[in-house]
């Protein structure tokens, strides 16, 4: 049985390992038939492993850390170097896998949200692995109102994936030009969650529609069925004419 926690006292102490962090969540999770929400759960870490397989990142797939799940969704650590690939291509190849899950008949369709964000947490086999603020922070950004949003809104035919970075990730990776992404195709917002005091800012990221949403170059192509191309283009049109419509 682990001590019980007590105030820090006067002296100083070492800072806990810098990971890198990532979070997953299965939207509209909760919605499902209760007979599927159990496979569901358990799919989640293959598919994960299967993107990272395609990226290039078996040394991630094969040493996560203090991975944790929870029904809808899942958090790990990784070693912090390996964040501009987690971004690109790992991100990409995960929209990719969604899209091909997605694609087959008789699949429950899933459709995540992601957040990545870095910082000092408790070691793994150490007691309350993997927690500490740059843990909750990860939490508060997959649960923004801001991703959530973009995510419902994109059509479901194209986006299977909508990632939320923080600041910080954004700045060290995507800004320093580490991804191999151009930074504008990052949209900052102000991540705030519903009854929650938190609001910072945070950046989001299609992989779907980085360039050409059919092809990217990092992992295996992935061809698309035509009806979805024809099922998009009725969804933009739709909105053409209700956006017409509004102004009459």
């Amino acid at each position: 049985m682990p001590e019980p926690p007590q105030l820090p006292g006067a002296s100083s102490r070492p800072l806990p390992p810098y990971q890198g962090l990532l979070g997953l969540d299965v939207r509209r999770y909760t919605d499902l038939p209760g007979v599927v929400q159990a496979p569901v759960s358990a799919y989640l870490e293959p598919l994960l492993d299967a993107a990272l397989t395609a990226a290039g990142l078996d040394e991630l797939r094969t040493a996560k850390r203090f991975l944790s799940h929870s029904g809808d969704g899942l958090a790990l650590g990784f070693a912090s170097e390996l964040m501009p690939h987690v971004i690109h291509p790992g991100l990409g190849c995960l929209s990719n896998e969604l899209a091909r899950h997605n694609a087959a008949p008789n699949r429950v369709r899933l459709r995540m949200r992601a957040s990545l964000h870095a910082g000092h947490v408790t070691a793994e086999g150490s007691p309350g692995e993997g927690n500490g603020p740059a843990r909750n922070e990860l939490h508060r950004l997959l649960d923004s109102e801001q991703v959530k949003e973009v995510l419902a809104h994109a059509s479901p035919a194209t986006t299977h994936l909508v990632a939320i970075l923080s600041d910080h990730v954004y700045r060290e990776s995507v800004r320093e030009l580490y991804t191999g992404l151009p930074p504008r195709l990052f949209k900052r917002v102000r991540a705030t969650v519903p009854g929650r005091d938190y609001s910072e800012w945070a950046w989001i990221y299609d992989p779907a529609h980085a360039g050409n949403p059919l092809f990217l170059p990092d992992c295996e192509r992935l061809h698309v069925p035509k009806w979805t191309t024809f099922v998009d283009t009725i969804d933009r049109l739709h909105s053409t004419i209700r956006r017409l419509l509004d102004r009459y």
